[in-house]
């Protein structure tokens, strides 16, 4: 009771309005949220071709297996979206955000983890801890919390640790981008990682630009015996 009459208080000092068309009471209305635009179908990130089961093309592949984004970074309402999320600290947009997703997912049904999500575990790119404490949250691991029910795939938040704070990559240059996330990661010591090797990991974030992080991040679990690695986000730059 009395943290419903708390989140009541603050709705009166600080009244909901959808960020799109200004409507009361929500941050993101049902009418908005059906106008965001999803991708067709998965492609290869890197040249594009179609991929209806969501894998990266043998020819383009590096680290990851496979790439799934729900929409584009340049369709003016998802950017929005994802900028107030992200740098407004609009925490309850993560719900929006993993409901996109999960839209998207179910358009296309041949991609393997949603088809099969045994063995999959979701596994938010982690920021650097001073990052955190500046925004109040990891945006990845936010999305995760309501995307892991929607989609029945546990997360583990635990396994990545990042330990440079890196600069934005969103203001860098392709080969700046993968010099700035060079060696960012590592595997947190405390996690036996070969009870992991039968796992298949889905590493989550909001926004893939040139693909530099979630690689730099998959080559740090192939190295560990990780065999297979999907990059999932909300959108594709």
């Amino acid at each position: 009771m009395a943290i419903r009459m708390g989140e009541k208080i603050l709705d009166l000092l600080f009244p909901r309005f959808c960020l799109l068309c200004g409507r009361e009471n929500t941050y993101l209305c049902p009418d908005c949220f059906s106008k965001i635009k999803t991708y067709a179908s998965p492609f290869c990130p890197y040249c594009r071709s179609r991929s209806p089961e969501g894998t990266i093309c043998p020819s383009c592949k590096k680290y990851l297996t496979g790439f799934v984004a729900a929409g584009s970074y340049k369709d003016k309402r998802l950017k929005e979206v994802i900028k107030t999320f992200k740098y407004k600290f609009v925490k309850e947009l993560a719900n929006p955000l993993a409901l996109l997703i999960f839209k998207f997912l179910k358009e296309n049904q041949e991609v393997e983890f949603f088809k099969n999500p045994l063995n999959f575990l979701i596994v938010p790119i982690p920021l650097h801890k001073r990052r955190e404490r500046e925004r109040g949250f990891n945006q990845a691991e936010e999305i995760g919390k309501q995307l892991s029910p929607l989609l029945k795939i546990p997360i583990k938040t635990d396994i990545l640790l990042r330990r440079k704070n890196t600069k934005p990559q969103v203001k860098l240059k392709k080969e700046e981008r993968k010099k700035n996330i060079k060696d960012a990661f590592i595997i947190n010591p405390k996690i036996d990682i070969s009870s992991l090797k039968d796992k298949k990991i889905i590493l989550l974030d909001d926004v893939f630009t040139s693909g530099s992080t979630m690689e730099e991040a998959a080559k740090v679990l192939r190295d560990r015996g990780i065999k297979e690695i999907w990059a999932l986000a909300v959108a594709k730059e």
